[in-house]
Order: C-alpha cells, then sequence, then structure tokens
C-alpha cells in the first residue's frame, strides 16, 4: 500500500467527494435499518427475524473484510469484493423469499428499498471488481478519476 493513502478505509471516504459519501451513508443507514425488523411477533410470539441477522451479519462482514483489503492492497476497485462475497448470496436468498410471498409490510417495503439499494452497490461493486481484475489497479482516489468510475 502507498504510504500517502490515508490512514484507513472510512479515512479514504473522507476524501471523496459529497455525493460519494451520501452514497456510502445510505448504505449504511439501508443495512442497519435491519435492526428494526430482528424481533417479529407471529401469531402472538416473539421470534427472531433470520434474514435480518443475516443483513447485519452480511454487512459487518463485509466491512471488516473491506477494511482488512484496504490495509493489503489500497484504496482500489477490489474493495467491492467483500460485497459480492458477503452481501451477494444474502441478497439472493432473500429476494428469492421475497418472490414466494414470504414476507409482509412493514418488512416487505424494508426489503424493497434494501432491494434497490443494496442491488445498484452489487452492480458497481460487480464492475469495479471485474475491472480491477481486468487490469485497473490504479488507486481510486487519483485526481481525474472521479471517484473510481
Amino acid at each position: 500500500m502507498n504510504d500517502s493513502m490515508p490512514a484507513n478505509l472510512q479515512a479514504a471516504i473522507a476524501t471523496e467527494p459529497m455525493w460519494l459519501q451520501l452514497w456510502v451513508m445510505l448504505l449504511v443507514v439501508v443495512n442497519l435499518a435491519a435492526l428494526l425488523f430482528v424481533i417479529t411477533k407471529q401469531t402472538g410470539h416473539y421470534r427472531v427475524r433470520w434474514e435480518s441477522l443475516a443483513i447485519l451479519f452480511s454487512f459487518v462482514a463485509a466491512g471488516i473484510a473491506m477494511s482488512w483489503l484496504y490495509q493489503q492492497v489500497g484504496y482500489v476497485r477490489l474493495l467491492g469484493l467483500p460485497h459480492l462475497v458477503f452481501w451477494l448470496p444474502v441478497y439472493i436468498w432473500l429476494l428469492r423469499k421475497y418472490r414466494h410471498g414470504e414476507f409482509v409490510v412493514p418488512f416487505k417495503q424494508y426489503l424493497l428499498v434494501y432491494f434497490v439499494i443494496a442491488g445498484i452497490s452489487l452492480v458497481i461493486d460487480a464492475i469495479d471488481v471485474a475491472r480491477y481484475l481486468l487490469g485497473n489497479q490504479q488507486p481510486l482516489h487519483l485526481a481525474g478519476n472521479l471517484a473510481g468510475f
């Protein structure tokens, strides 16, 4: 990793344009909103909603992996890989359950927001990882790189 890079991933993100920082904040809020649905009441009994826990676990695991990866390779397109590894299986699992009508309001409405926001991120991450693997390994913070796009 380059010595001129910020000390950690959070510091690197803080150097990005405000719109990108807001996008990252939106990702955090949407994923952490799963906390609101961890406990659910069905047929008069409270139970743990495993789907919410899966969203939270995949979010935390991806964050830890991204921070570690940043320390290994720097602020490069490969940082999208943890989203693909941890978010994508949960996303597909939830989408299948959603299509089978397994959820009710308000969790169903939350999932629609989650699918849109996480889905956009996963597409961007897949493109970024592919570009990295195809040779675009330049750090994202370089001037003129428009936040990696």
